[in-house]
């Protein structure tokens, strides 16, 4: 049975690849667990500076599994309760990328759909091809849109956010740029070889400086401005060596 997701070691980054291309990554039980746990490894490793996140074949990730998440009356209780765990589960994905201490960059071909493109925007960095597709399908399949909510939010605020969580318009890597929802566009087959540019030139960087970076970068967004600069200055009598 294949990888569900492929972890490569280049020099300081660690290249994640969601491993279901048949299904267009579509997130399912399994594939949550195996991307939490090459996530939380990435993270205990102290030779990975920055992750890299990728889909194989023609998209990043179409979402969750809607073929799991149904419940028809002839499965059975245990089945139910696995497909409530599997879209469950990638909300603990959201929440991983999120915890991790470390730089991630999305690279994003084809279609980032749902709880696909919650994956690319809780990523710190997102480039795009430009035959990318981002969207929110949840309200048009009957769904609530619950768990790809608040990172939408918190990236491009509630307008946006309204716009693309109601109307379920999918828009392409040049309009998701400007809603502000990915960093560079660039041709199709640029796309890794950029990504791996950038995270090679950021792993190269002192890895304590991109560590604390990062966490200001995602503790300042939670706080009012004058908490977030005594926190920098606190942080910077930590990276001096001084005590609090």
């Amino acid at each position: 049975m294949a990888e569900l997701v492929l972890a490569e070691t280049l020099g300081f980054v660690r290249r994640l690849t969601l491993n279901r291309p048949d299904k267009l990554n579509a997130l399912n039980g399994a594939l949550c667990e195996a991307l939490v746990e090459a996530l939380q490894a990435a993270e205990q490793d102290d030779a990975v500076a920055v992750v890299v996140l990728a889909g194989s074949g023609r998209a990043f990730s179409a979402g969750a599994d809607m073929k799991e998440g149904q419940t028809h009356r002839d499965r059975t209780h245990r089945q139910v309760i696995q497909a409530a765990s599997g879209r469950a589960q990638s909300g603990a994905v959201v929440q991983a990328l999120l915890d991790l201490s470390k730089p991630v960059i999305a690279a994003v071909n084809g279609f980032a759909l749902g709880a696909g493109s919650a994956l690319a925007i809780a990523s710190d960095i997102v480039v795009a091809g430009e035959g990318a597709v981002f969207g929110y399908p949840e309200v048009r399949r009957g769904l609530a849109a619950t768990a790809v909510t608040p990172t939408l939010v918190a990236q491009v605020g509630r307008k946006v956010a309204s716009e693309l969580l109601l109307l379920c318009e999918n828009v392409g890597a040049a309009e998701a740029k400007a809603m502000g929802l990915v960093n560079r566009v660039v041709p199709d087959a640029e796309t890794m070889p950029t990504a791996m540019r950038l995270a090679e030139a950021i792993a190269g960087f002192d890895h304590d400086a991109l560590w604390m970076t990062k966490r200001m970068i995602r503790r300042s967004a939670d706080l009012p401005l004058d908490q977030a600069h005594a926190m920098a200055r606190d942080n910077m009598l930590v990276m001096r060596g001084f005590e609090k």
